[in-house]
């Protein structure tokens, strides 16, 4: 993963190209309002092939597309979020119509692992964007585009309430 390109501009809809297959990353992090499924927590759906119910999904996980659906990652699958334990969606605020990139932690402790750490640094000083972390333990926390700023880590340890 020498180069990475997080594209933010991408289409809202699925990249013809791509496809979920059988990543449940989404289902596991992601809270649906339909199943009564808060955000962090496996879905009853969710299984190692992909989603039992993909066909007849709720209307919530028919509308979120992350980023390497979207097309805004390489194609290769090593980038897919279940594979990277990272899924990265962006999308326009509705309160100030700013774009916001949100990285969302599938696995815990990528976010500071090594490779976690130097991708979500090298995506924020590329894009020259803020980065939204949402850990699994319910921290959020931000990544500024600044070379001076402090490193992922120490970064990611402050909690924003």
């Amino acid at each position: 993963m020498d180069e990475v390109t997080l594209a933010l501009n991408v289409a809202a809809e699925p990249d013809p190209q791509r496809s979920c297959g059988s990543c449940t990353a989404c289902c596991a992090v992601l809270a649906v309002v339909e199943l009564r499924k808060p955000m962090r927590c496996a879905c009853p759906h969710q299984t190692h092939g992909g989603c039992r119910i993909y066909a007849d999904r709720p209307a919530s996980c028919r509308q979120f597309n992350c980023v390497w659906l979207r097309g805004g990652l390489p194609a290769d699958e090593a980038w897919r979020p279940d594979r990277l334990g990272v899924i990265f969606d962006g999308f326009t605020r509705a309160t100030d119509g700013q774009p916001q990139l949100t990285a969302l932690e599938v696995f815990p402790g990528v976010f500071t692992s090594d490779t976690g750490a130097t991708l979500l640094r090298r995506i924020v000083d590329d894009s020259r964007q803020e980065l939204t972390l949402s850990y699994r333990d319910g921290r959020i926390a931000r990544l500024m585009p600044d070379a001076e700023a402090v490193n992922c880590a120490e970064t990611t340890s402050r909690e924003i309430r």
